[in-house]
């Protein structure tokens, strides 16, 4: 899929921006692209929630924005419509979760990085400047829980940061929320959907099969940060996320043999206690829910591989819904 080396402009380059009731984010990611030093050639707001399309179209004056709906929604799906609505105008394509706001010339950075790297790169990075950095510990190390690298994938499946880099670094993996793609790569490795509302994981099952094959790089001076939100209110929400968060960390260990199962259970195990003690003596129930849904989401995973069951089955809320 080698390609000959070409220079890219801002015309070259499209946007697509999966959001869902969150009309004060969209305002804030479509305010950061104004305010860029260079000017892109699509913008797609692809809608799951509660129409925004009022909010994006009043910046068609200043951006070259486009609304869609998609419904049902996810995360994955809209994704895919985007994909879908693209043509041969925009050969770079870049994935902007909606909670993601862009400091000054970060495009243009990014821009010039993608025309310094070899035709062989897949994608290339924005560096989330307060994301959580990679932590240092030997017993992490020990554990193999972490490694001094940033963008890096473990024998247990985990996956080391790659936000608050110093330097542009080469990346196993890289976030799916703030990453430009070759058009031509997102059609050759095509997302597989799966009905999950949180698709935790999905930015390290992509690109991590993508960065065994073609250079992956997050480049440092281009940079972003994350405003981070919470969607989810049902009662149990930690209790969800824990296990949903452990299926998909299961279903991405199984789906790749170079992955150690029992380094992956271990390191489960290892969070499992202490996110324990944690809410025992600090009396944070988060704690205590979030460490009983990864030991169900455990559980549940064992389950299924000793009936040879495909993980995503346990990630498919619709289907489990009508059952």
């Amino acid at each position: 899929m080698v390609s000959p080396k070409q220079i890219y402009s801002g015309q070259d380059l499209a946007f697509i921006i999966p959001t869902k009731d969150r009309p004060i984010k969209i305002r804030a990611v479509l305010d950061s692209i104004v305010q860029q030093t260079i000017k892109c050639g699509r913008i797609l707001v692809i809608d799951g929630g509660q129409s925004v399309k009022e909010i994006v179209m009043s910046f068609s004056c200043t951006l070259p924005v486009e609304y869609y709906a998609c419904h049902p929604p996810g995360q994955i799906r809209q994704k895919k419509m985007g994909i879908n609505l693209l043509d041969d105008r925009t050969p770079l394509v870049g994935f902007l979760d909606d909670d993601i706001v862009l400091e000054p010339q970060a495009i243009e950075r990014l821009l010039s990085f993608w025309n310094k790297c070899e035709p062989e790169a897949a994608g290339v990075s924005f560096n989330i400047i307060n994301g959580a950095p990679q932590p240092k510990s030997w017993l992490r190390n020990f554990f193999d829980l972490s490694v001094a690298e940033p963008g890096r994938v473990l024998r247990s499946g985990m996956a080391t940061s790659n936000c608050q880099v110093t330097h542009n670094i080469r990346a196993q993996w890289v976030c799916g929320g703030a990453t430009i793609w070759k058009q031509q790569i997102l059609k050759d490795f095509p997302y597989r959907e799966i009905a999950s509302r949180w698709a935790i994981t999905e930015d390290l099952i992509y690109s991590y099969p993508i960065g065994k094959r073609f250079p992956l790089y997050v480049c440092a001076d281009a940079k972003v940060r994350h405003e981070h939100v919470i969607d989810y209110v049902a009662k149990m929400k930690h209790f969800y996320c824990g296990y949903t968060y452990t299926i998909w960390c299961f279903y991405f260990v199984e789906s790749n043999p170079e992955f150690s199962r029992m380094f992956f259970l271990l390191t489960m195990l290892m969070g499992i206690v202490s996110r324990l003690i944690i809410g025992i003596f600090t009396f944070q129930m988060r704690h205590l829910e979030f460490s009983l849904g990864q030991l169900k989401g455990v559980i549940m995973g064992l389950v299924a591989i000793s009936r040879a069951q495909d993980l995503s089955v346990l990630l498919n809320e619709v289907a489990n819904a009508q059952q």
